[in-house]
């Protein structure tokens, strides 16, 4: 991928903030997880619309790193819009999407709109090169919308009110996800009603193998009974998110060979994904103690290829929205 200036700096920026996270992570009492606590939902306009591809994670994980209570954003010209400003010193954070350039068969550049109104066989003789481009948000909490349009405030953030359920045992529950679990409603098979001594994903069965919930239950006071819960749902969408990337389905690069580049590339992925649907559930992801050795690689190749944040957040939104997708959760 070619990048402009403008776009490595973004890109810099993007791999700086989970270089810090990472960083944080590596402390020995860190409890807060991948994206810390949620109130569950997806990151979304002051329309109400959801962010779409690499930036819901990245947003997902300003909004931590920020301190922000909810993942709602907004331009410079959505607030003036309804007459509200953005706080003064507050730091924007960066979106990014593909544009194209468009040429037709002569060679002569098309603006988008007259390529959008031909016809299709004169589109299949026009050239089209994606390129990144940008814009800049601010989070609702760095203006003045809750005072100014508190209605309003108060409408978005219903779209993150998630309810706490426990199961008999003390432990956290999610119904959708144990529907999905009896119905196996999922795109391989899971076991996870007998014991194992470990989780995994099969890929030449094509099959997931998980402990039963039960073995999750490591402690006996309520709040950290109840975090046993979240461990075992993050350790099962762990393994699904590894279920994603088959040939078949969303054909990721994967290493076979422990300790590969590629191997942990894909530990990554659905370390990330995992926790990316746990925080649009409400619930957080703590990294696997297996892949804490990953941390120093992740960061060195963080800190030497500016793309590879952006191709391991692409992958971490396809995969998690695949699942959440099953789960019949829109966003």
């Amino acid at each position: 991928m070619k990048l402009t200036e403008h776009n490595e700096q973004v890109l810099n920026r993007f791999s700086h903030m989970m270089i810090e996270r990472m960083n944080q992570m590596k402390e020995s009492n860190w409890e807060k997880g991948w994206f810390g606590v949620t109130k569950g939902g997806s990151p979304m306009n002051l329309e109400g619309r959801n962010y779409k591809g690499c930036n819901v994670p990245l947003l997902m994980l300003d909004c931590c790193m920020q301190g922000f209570e909810y993942p709602i954003y907004c331009t410079l010209k959505q607030a003036n819009r309804i007459g509200a400003h953005i706080n003064k010193g507050a730091c924007s954070m960066p979106i990014i999407f593909w544009d194209f350039m468009v040429y037709d068969k002569d060679g002569k550049k098309l603006d988008y709109k007259t390529y959008t109104s031909m016809d299709r066989p004169e589109r299949e003789k026009c050239k089209r090169i994606p390129f990144l481009k940008s814009y800049n948000v601010f989070n609702i909490q760095q203006t003045n919308i809750a005072e100014k349009h508190p209605e309003k405030y108060q409408e978005l953030i219903k779209n993150f009110v998630v309810e706490d359920i426990t199961d008999s045992k003390g432990m956290y529950a999610n119904s959708k996800i144990d529907s999905l679990l009896e119905q196996q409603n999922w795109v391989c098979p899971i076991r996870y009603d007998k014991p194992s001594d470990s989780a995994f994903y099969q890929p030449t069965g094509d099959f997931i193998i998980v402990p039963m919930k039960t073995q999750f239950k490591k402690h006996r006071k309520r709040l950290d009974i109840y975090t046993d819960g979240q461990e075992f749902y993050s350790t099962l969408l762990h393994e699904m998110i590894h279920s994603t990337g088959i040939e078949s389905r969303l054909n990721r690069e994967q290493g076979s060979k422990f300790g590969t580049k590629k191997y942990a590339k894909e530990e990554l992925v659905a370390e990330l994904g995992a926790a990316r649907v746990g925080c649009e559930l409400g619930f957080h992801s703590k990294v696997i103690d297996n892949n804490a050795a990953y941390l120093d690689s992740w960061i060195k190749t963080l800190s030497e290829e500016p793309t590879f944040i952006f191709t391991v957040m692409t992958d971490v939104e396809k995969a998690a929205r695949m699942i959440l997708d099953r789960l019949g959760i829109v966003g």
